[in-house]
């Protein structure tokens, strides 16, 4: 966590969990990167301009586990006069929304479909990059709701191959190379 000033940043690397006890009062925007957001039994994922941690504004403790996906970024959110909670509930309700219109697409339809979607969310995370890097094929997997090996499949038929300049490692390895 850093702190610029008023300003106070977290980055978060793919897979890290983030850590609600230092911050349990803050609610948080992704800057960057692509979240998934657990809750007993519920999950949704966080994109760039989607906020976390909103019932730390409320008063109410925290429920969910945070991890990245992909390298991320979040910002905290300064406190809000009482006059800007109408603003900051009509933005919540309308995350709430695409959030669920997220979680639709990515277990409704084709295994394809539901990939290309996950593909189309994380290039928006990145802010459009045509070849982001991937979150876990596991993580894939269970997000559209597919097999580890079925992902493996559809994402090798739909992505063009990768030159890859650094070493494949098991934490860095691509998801192309999951036969």
């Amino acid at each position: 966590m850093s702190s610029t000033g008023a300003t106070v940043e977290r980055l978060l690397e793919r897979g890290q969990v983030m850590d609600a006890t230092p911050d349990a009062g803050l609610a948080w925007r992704v800057e960057r990167g692509l979240l998934l957001v657990h809750r007993p039994g519920s999950w949704r994922l966080a994109l760039p301009g989607d906020w976390l941690n909103i019932e730390a504004l409320c008063g109410l403790p925290p429920d969910t586990r945070t991890t990245a996906l992909i390298p991320s970024r979040l910002q905290a959110l300064p406190a809000l006069p009482a006059r800007g909670s109408h603003d900051l509930l009509t933005r919540v309700v309308h995350q709430q929304r695409q959030w669920a219109d997220h979680l639709l697409a990515l277990r409704s339809g084709s295994v394809e479909q539901r990939i290309r979607h996950l593909l189309d969310l994380v290039r928006q995370a990145v802010g459009g990059a045509a070849e982001p890097d991937l979150p876990a094929l596991r993580d894939i997997a269970a997000l559209v709701d597919a097999a580890p090996e079925t992902a493996c499949r559809v994402l090798a038929r739909v992505r063009p191959a990768r030159q890859s300049a650094r070493p494949a490692s098991s934490a860095h390895r691509s998801v192309l190379a999951c036969a």
